[in-house]
């Protein structure tokens, strides 16, 4: 259900190169279709599908013609990917991308996103942005690296990404969800253009498929104040200068250390923070490490 999350915070920047070019573009070269990530054309529920591979690169289809657009006899989807999953991802209301593999003629899916709507694949090239395993203290994640989908390379460095343009509101509203995905398994992936060393989104995808064993971020804004809409912010010095948009009190959430296993987040009201804990990323078990 595409719902926009009303929540007040500061722009996540994101991804810039060095050279400040706007997009690195489409390329025709032939790439391994393997993990490679497509886009879904048209499908008939988990039978025959048309796909074509993101950002214009080529793959042996399961015909043996070498080409942008393939076709397949069946969409093989992974086992928790429910009605939902299924609803969001096969649908055609979003802009669907797989990753995945041709199989006996089938696409084998392994990973499953969407969009918020159904208005094309934006005017750029569709990347995906990561995040250091470890961040020691607030903003986290400091930095980024924007890689284009299908390309080998290591990427480029990027200070931030604005969401500010972006084609889904939750992003928009609240840019820390973008900083969760960048530093989740599933990672960040997003079409836009580097300016100055800015990613500017344009499209973001949302994951349906595999679901994570838990996630914190969500876990942490239920811990930090159950009772209230918890506003989250990418720093503790933002969040204690904050005020709420009714004058009245202000519960807020930074997430301010990262490290393979645990999140650790800062919670407070107003101009103080309250509690420091970490959340396992494996079970979301929380345990408390700071009191004030």
């Amino acid at each position: 259900m595409r719902i926009a999350i009303l929540v007040v915070g500061i722009l996540f920047s994101g991804c810039a190169t060095t050279d400040g070019s706007a997009d690195e573009g489409v390329d025709t070269a032939e790439i391994t279709s393997s993990g490679a990530w497509y886009h879904l054309d048209a499908a008939s529920g988990l039978g025959p599908a048309t796909v074509t591979v993101v950002n214009g690169y080529k793959v042996k289809c399961p015909n043996g013609v070498t080409a942008r657009t393939c076709h397949v006899s069946a969409l093989v989807m992974p086992a928790d990917c429910g009605w939902e999953c299924q609803d969001g991802v096969l649908s055609l209301q979003g802009e669907a991308l797989l990753r995945d593999n041709f199989i006996n003629g089938a696409l084998v899916v392994t990973t499953g996103m969407d969009t918020y709507t159904h208005d094309g694949l934006g005017a750029y090239s569709a990347y995906e942005l990561t995040a250091p395993p470890t961040c020691a203290a607030d903003p986290c994640p400091a930095s980024l690296t924007a890689r284009k989908l299908n390309v080998a390379s290591a990427g480029t460095k990027v200070t931030s990404v604005d969401f500010s343009q972006a084609d889904d509101p939750n992003y928009v509203l609240d840019p820390t969800r973008g900083d969760d995905q960048a530093l989740s398994a599933a990672h960040l992936i997003a079409s836009g253009h580097i300016v100055s060393h800015v990613f500017r989104a344009d499209r973001v995808w949302r994951l349906e498929t595999p679901r994570p064993t838990c996630d914190p971020q969500l876990v942490a804004r239920g811990y930090a104040d159950p009772s209230t809409d918890v506003v989250q912010f990418r720093t503790v010095a933002v969040a204690e200068r904050a005020q709420a948009p009714d004058g009245e009190g202000l519960s807020w959430l930074v997430r301010t250390g990262e490290s393979p296993t645990t999140v650790t987040f800062t919670s407070g009201r107003n101009d103080l923070w309250a509690q420091q804990f970490d959340i396992a990323k494996s079970t979301c078990a929380i345990t408390v490490t700071h009191e004030h």
